[in-house]
This record gives structure tokens, sequence and C-alpha cells, in this order.
């Protein structure tokens, strides 16, 4: 989808980009993984950002770590801690979230 986004000159001012942590779906050739895949992930919806737009990206993967260097020169900021609901409080681990912008 983020694919024929591009290639059509689609923009969006907000994504929320919460992809599964792992998919194997009929209508997908391969699979997802998240800490895998998630720096083409990422690059692909920034592609279709408007000027000025936002991405943000959550994954509930604990183990979680995001390829800042593969990611240049995008400005990504942590904002896991603004996110996690007061009931969760006490497992920070429970997701992480980014906010994202297109330079």
């Amino acid at each position: 989808w983020l694919q024929d986004a591009q290639s059509e000159r689609r923009s969006y001012d907000v994504i929320f980009l919460d992809p599964p942590t792992f998919s194997r779906s009929k209508r997908m050739t391969g699979t997802l993984d998240v800490q895998r895949d998630h720096v083409d992930l990422i690059k692909l919806a920034s592609a279709v950002l408007a000027p000025g737009g936002l991405l943000i990206f959550s994954t509930n993967l604990r183990t979680f770590k995001i390829e800042l260097d593969l990611l240049a020169p995008l400005l990504i900021e942590n904002i896991t801690d603004e996110t996690i609901p007061r009931d969760f409080a006490r497992d920070a681990r429970i997701h992480q979230c980014f906010r994202i912008v297109a330079v």
C-alpha cells in the first residue's frame, strides 16, 4: 500500500504506523518482522509525508531497537513515555513510540 501511495504521488499530513510484531498474511509474498523491516517501512511512510508532515511509529515488540543510523536524515524523537497510559506505567516496556519528521 505504501509503495502504491508513493507511485501515485499521494501525500499525507499525519501517518500512524503501528505494524504487527510479526505477520505471515496470505496476501503477502513473504513475512513481516518489525525489527527486521522497520527501516524500510519508515522510509516508505516518510516518502509519502506532505511537507511538514508527521509520522508516528509505534511497536509492541519489547526488544525493539530503532536503527537511527539507517534512518538519517529523518528527525526521530522517542515519545514512548508520553504515550503509555497510567494503567501500564508499571511496565514501561509495553510498547515504544517515535515521532518522526522528514527533513
